[in-house]
């Protein structure tokens, strides 16, 4: 499709959307007094055109605002939805009997538009049913497509974006709650480094002794920590920041401050990620250096910790970590469990760009697992290492093997060779896609008093084992047999000196060599497709993502396009 008739056809595909949806209102309305079943679906059906009226009207108004490659993503999109639209609205029409106008009106010799009414049609719903259901779901999962390109454009620094969404901003903020929290933040920065915004921290701030109310225990293979209301009513979600060095305090606590604001949507599902209900800062024992001062006192350290709220607000089970399920959950007992796996963590770092952040920890132990309703739901943690995307960013790293695997070559080590950009995050996602894929963990932990020769499954750790931070007492990480290391990367311990070089100069090809040799024979061509382009992101010869002048733009909007295009829309045309 050429640029110009993209640009021409949003408009009009906008105008035909809202008006399948508007007879879809007239017969929900109709049925809402059928079977219970079909009712429950209905409403289901309204309260989220409800949503989809509201972004697409929104849309309308701000598309002359998305630059041409955006647009043309963004009609891709919607005509695919146009499609499912219009299958939902075909299988409500066989549930109802539509009624033309008895009679013509006139009013001052004008004719008056009359509505054609809908009733009930006296069928059997039973058999109505899965085919609704299967119609229903993926109108959901292609509206949730275009969320990504409505949210992106709430990244853009612009007043015209307030402007738009503010003619109607009481309708947008009741059924689109997240955007007052999303656009929060978005302000440039002053001469001096400094938000423009007035806000503070108010209301989002908390004192150590209202962590001190709660029963904190570790999350297994997790850097977060479930904190239990010492009265049973309610949990959270623990995540802890420490703070690189006393002088970018002010630095840290800023960029904290407005991820909590941008996570206190209401939408956990919509985005994967967690609710947060503010932060606490903590001063803790300075850590010695070579750099202490002559009288042996360092600078105080701080620690944030990021408090989220529970996806189910009545439920004070602990989560399970996608590492955790990968070492010993069940296998999926489908493929499409997996590809909803990797949807919903491609989602999740979708809206974290989106919200101006790069992760940094992209890994399965920031990945939370909840399996309190009907079905499992999942959410990216982890938040540790996040910064701004074009924030103040340090060169320096570890050589953990748990880290080093999942980050490009070039941000291998203690010395990164270069400064973090979004790609970073998106080759992340490659290696834990793969991992999904397989359904393997790369990683297994082994109680440090083991042999080395000892099965881990034979020297299971104990619950106090687990790691509460940054590391893992008790427990030591080795290479998986399931990564498929060559001897030439393994020494007498598995997880030094020759394994490191070897991830620095040889890994990003091995994980690519993985996807090809063992993914499509399990996942399908495209999936494995999918990852290796999550893979070579950062590779000049990828057309996809190589070349870095595409995306230089002032808000960062064109590589969460492309990423939309490469990634999340291949995804979900595979998960349906």
């Amino acid at each position: 499709m050429e640029i110009v008739g993209v640009a021409l056809a949003i408009p009009p595909t906008v105008e035909i959307c809202l008006k399948y949806g508007n007879e879809l209102r007239e017969m929900c309305a109709a049925l809402r007094n059928a079977d219970v079943e079909i009712r429950e679906r209905v409403l289901r059906l309204d309260y989220g055109w409800m949503r989809w009226s509201q972004q697409l009207s929104s849309l309308r108004r701000v598309e002359h605002m998305m630059d041409q490659y955006h647009r043309e993503v963004y009609a891709q999109t919607l005509e695919t939805f146009l499609g499912k639209l219009k299958m939902v609205t075909t299988q409500l029409r066989g549930l109802v009997t539509a009624r033309e106008p008895d009679s013509v009106t006139m009013k001052q010799g004008h004719l008056i538009d009359t509505k054609i009414t809908y009733e009930a049609r006296p069928v059997k719903y039973v058999l109505k049913k899965k085919s609704l259901d299967k119609a229903l779901e993926e109108l959901e999962i292609w509206q949730r497509m275009s969320d990504h390109s409505w949210f992106l454009l709430l990244k853009m620094a612009d007043p015209a974006i307030d402007e738009a969404i503010g003619r109607n901003s009481s309708s947008v903020s009741t059924t689109i709650p997240s955007v007052v929290a999303i656009r929060a933040g978005n302000q440039k920065l002053n001469e001096n480094g400094t938000m423009t915004s007035n806000a503070g921290s108010s209301g989002i701030t908390f004192k150590p002794k209202d962590l001190a109310q709660n029963i904190i225990s570790a999350i297994p293979f997790s850097n977060a920590s479930l904190a239990i209301r010492k009265d049973g009513t309610r949990a959270y979600i623990l995540n802890t920041i420490i703070c690189p060095h006393p002088s970018k305090y002010q630095l840290v606590k800023k960029d904290t401050r407005d991820l909590v604001r941008k996570l206190q949507h209401g939408e956990p599902q919509t985005f994967g990620l967690l609710n947060c209900k503010g932060f606490v800062v903590e001063q803790i024992p300075p850590r010695p250096t070579i750099t202490s001062t002559a009288g042996g006192q360092d600078e105080p350290d701080y620690k944030f910790t990021m408090i989220f709220r529970h996806p189910f607000p009545s439920s004070t089970s602990k989560p399970r970590s996608l590492r955790d399920l990968l070492l010993k959950g069940p296998k999926p007992f489908s493929l499409s469990a997996r590809f909803e796996i990797a949807r919903e963590l491609a989602k999740s770092v979708s809206f974290v760009h989106s919200f101006g952040f790069v992760h940094k920890n992209i890994r399965p132990e920031a990945m939370l697992c909840f399996s309190d309703g009907p079905s499992p739901t999942y959410y990216l943690a982890g938040f540790e290492n996040f910064r701004r995307e074009d924030g103040w960013t340090r060169q320096v790293g570890d050589d953990s093997l748990e880290h080093n695997l999942y980050r490009h070559p070039s941000r291998q080590g203690a010395n990164p060779r270069e400064y973090y950009i979004m790609q970073h995050d998106i080759y992340s996602l490659g290696v834990c896609l793969l991992e999904i894929g397989l359904w393997v963990s790369f990683i297994d932990y082994r109680p440090i008093s083991a042999s080395f020769d000892q099965d881990p499954s034979l020297a299971e750790p104990s619950e106090n084992d687990y790691h509460t931070g940054t590391h893992h007492p008790g427990l030591t990480p080795i290479p998986s047999p399931s990564l498929e290391l060559p001897d030439e990367a393994l020494d007498s311990d598995r997880n030094q000196g020759k394994m490191f070089s070897y991830l620095e100069t040889k890994g990003k090809d091995h994980v690519v060599t993985l996807a090809r040799k063992r993914l499509p024979g399990v996942m399908g061509s495209k999936y494995s497709e999918l990852v290796e382009t999550c893979l070579t992101c950062l590779d000049k010869e990828n057309s996809d993502f190589g070349d870095e002048s595409e995306f230089d733009d002032e808000d960062g909007i064109r590589v969460g396009v492309r990423y939309i295009e490469k990634v999340l829309l291949q995804l979900n045309l595979l998960n349906v």
